[in-house]
């Protein structure tokens, strides 16, 4: 399993449910706005998305960031399509805004549980 810094968003608003600054260090190992960090701490989705959609298809951080901007602007099925793309790869630790390491499988696995659930209800 890799190290990879990140600061995947949607790992601390599921996780950690933490706020962060979007003027905070964000994308470490990143070209700045490639994992649409500053957009989505600030409500864009459009743009968010926009930036997310520029960069590494198959990164784990792009997508649980891509997946969290479909959550968010009701797009389940497709932020679930994105999760298990997830747990298809091998998995990464993240460390996020917050300095906080988390495994994108370990993410992945809590966004699925807690989009299933919300489709239940």
């Amino acid at each position: 399993m890799k190290l990879m810094l990140a600061a995947a968003t949607a790992a601390a608003a599921l996780l950690a449910g933490c706020a962060t600054s979007p003027t905070q260090q964000a994308e470490i190992g990143y070209a700045r706005g490639s994992l649409g960090y500053a957009a989505m701490t600030k409500g864009d989705w459009q743009k968010a998305e926009s930036q997310l959609m520029r960069t590494n298809q198959d990164d784990p951080a792009r997508l649980l960031n891509l997946a969290q901007v479909y959550r968010v602007t009701e797009r389940d099925l497709a932020a679930r399509d994105l999760y298990a793309k997830v747990l298809e790869e091998d998995d990464m630790q993240l460390v996020l805004s917050d300095g906080s390491v988390v495994s994108a499988h370990t993410v992945a696995k809590s966004a699925l549980q807690t989009t299933a659930t919300a489709a239940r209800n």
